[in-house]
Parts: structure tokens; C-alpha cells; sequence
């Protein structure tokens, strides 16, 4: 896919930002192009090959019109996981991997559930904390809000899911 100057993008691993500009570096082969990505709430500049984004796993953020299915997502039934602390891990660590902003809004959802039911491990509460802080980044870079007021909006859609099902 071919990003323009002023995309929202998210960088699996580094979260969600904006290609900033788009660089040109001369190498022995010739010229090579670079997504310039700013990466706002690391602090980060990237500069990731024009012809290796896809394999980056680089993507378009997702769009407003996703918002309230990714609310959804955070309000919707949970799915059990498992009690193997290992066989948990795994699976929550594929879906941190994806970047993606549904299976992130899964796993805040799963893993909330689970402390409240169980406990997490330190590794789980670190997959909590980087499911969910990736998930606030991208929801406020598309929504215009701070990353701050999207994780409370993360936090009150769980705990009013939460209670009206247990409650």
C-alpha cells in the first residue's frame, strides 16, 4: 500500500501516528524512499522502506466510522481464557502482535474480565497495560481527543460492561 504525507498509520509495535514526509536516500544502489512516521505517544520518529510497510505491518488507522464498533468490542461478552498461564500468554501476545485495533479491543476486553474473575500474571497486566495503551493512542489519534480522555472512555465502557453483567 502507498501512504501519503499526512496519513494516520499505526506501526504494529510502536502505535498508531502519522507519515510525517517521505524521504529519499541515496545508498549504493541508487535512491531509496522512506515513510517518515511520527509516533507521537513514544516520542518516536521511524523511517521505515517504502517497499517494506506492508511487510512492517504498517496499516491505515482505523477510521471514525470504527469507533463505536470498537466500543462495542470493549462492551460485548468476553471470551474465557485460559487458565494455563502459558497457553494464555500466547494467545494474548498473538493479538498484542497484530496491532490491530479490534483484536486489541478484544484482549482489553479478555483480560479485564479475567482479573476480575481470576488474576493476572505481571506478564498479563503488561499485555493489559500495552493492549490498552495502544488502543487509547489509536481511538484518540482518529478521534481528536487526548490519549488521556480515550483511556477513560476505555475504562468507563469496561466498567459499565462489567456491571451490568454482574450486577
Amino acid at each position: 500500500m502507498q501512504y501519503s504525507v499526512g496519513d494516520k498509520v499505526v506501526h504494529p509495535r510502536h502505535g498508531p501516528g502519522w507519515v510525517a514526509g517521505i524521504e529519499h536516500r541515496a545508498i549504493l544502489a541508487g535512491t531509496k524512499g522512506y515513510y517518515v512516521i511520527e509516533i507521537p505517544a513514544q516520542g518516536l520518529t521511524l523511517r521505515i522502506p517504502v517497499g517494506r510497510a506492508d511487510e512492517v505491518g504498517m496499516r491505515l488507522a482505523m477510521s471514525q466510522a470504527r469507533f463505536p464498533r470498537v466500543l462495542s468490542m470493549l462492551g460485548g461478552t468476553p471470551h474465557p481464557l485460559p487458565e494455563d498461564y502459558r497457553e494464555r500468554q500466547e494467545r494474548v501476545g498473538a493479538q498484542l502482535k497484530t496491532g490491530r485495533v479490534m483484536q486489541l479491543a478484544r484482549l482489553v476486553r479478555d483480560l479485564t474480565w479475567h482479573r476480575k474473575q481470576s488474576h493476572l500474571t505481571r506478564v498479563d497486566s503488561e499485555y493489559l497495560k500495552q493492549g490498552r495503551d495502544l488502543l487509547a493512542a489509536e481511538m484518540s489519534l482518529v478521534s481528536g481527543d487526548t490519549v488521556l480522555d480515550t483511556g477513560r472512555l476505555i475504562d468507563s465502557t469496561m466498567a459499565a460492561a462489567m456491571a451490568n453483567r454482574l450486577g
